[in-house]
C-alpha cells in the first residue's frame, strides 16, 4: 500500500506487515538466470532448444563463409557459389537456415557435395561434428 504497509489474513487472523517485516529474495530456477538491482529483477531462459543451436550453426557457418569470401580477396558485393559437406544436425541447421545462409554470404547457390573449382574452402567443426564449406565467385 501507499502507506508500506500490507494487511493480510492468516489462519482467520488479521495481520499487518511493514516493509521492514518483508524480505524478498529472488532464487534462480532450472533454465533460467535471475539477476536483481535496484529493486528490477530480470530472469532469462537458458535453455537451448533445437532451433537455436541450429541458428547458432548457421550463424557459424555464416561468419566462416564471410571470412572466407575476404581471405579470397572477393569484393563486399561479389556474389558466390557455397559448396558444403555436413551431416546429422549440422545438415540439418543449413538445410533449415538455407535462405539466411544466402542472404547474408550473397550465395547464388548453397549445394550439398564436394567442392568443385572452389577459390577458398575451410573444414570446421559446429556441435562436434566435421563441416566442409568451399566458395568460388559466381559468374
Amino acid at each position: 500500500t501507499a502507506g508500506g504497509e500490507l494487511t493480510v489474513t492468516v489462519d482467520s487472523e488479521m495481520v499487518t506487515l511493514s516493509g521492514e517485516d518483508v524480505l524478498v529474495q529472488t532464487e534462480s530456477r532450472g533454465g533460467l538466470a535471475v539477476t536483481s538491482e535496484k529493486g528490477v529483477t530480470v530472469a532469462v531462459d537458458t535453455e537451448l532448444t533445437p532451433e537455436l543451436i541450429q541458428e547458432g550453426y548457421a550463424r557459424d557457418l555464416v561468419r566462416t563463409i564471410n571470412t572466407l569470401r575476404k581471405d579470397a580477396g572477393l569484393a563486399l558485393d561479389d556474389r558466390i557459389h557455397v559448396t558444403y559437406q555436413a551431416d546429422g544436425e549440422t545438415g540439418a541447421a543449413v538445410n533449415a537456415f538455407a535462405d539466411y545462409i544466402q542472404r547474408e554470404t550473397l550465395a547464388l547457390s548453397l549445394t550439398p557435395g564436394a567442392p568443385d573449382g572452389a577459390q577458398a574452402q575451410q573444414t570446421l567443426k559446429l556441435g562436434g561434428e566435421q563441416v566442409q564449406v568451399a566458395i568460388r565467385r559466381a559468374g
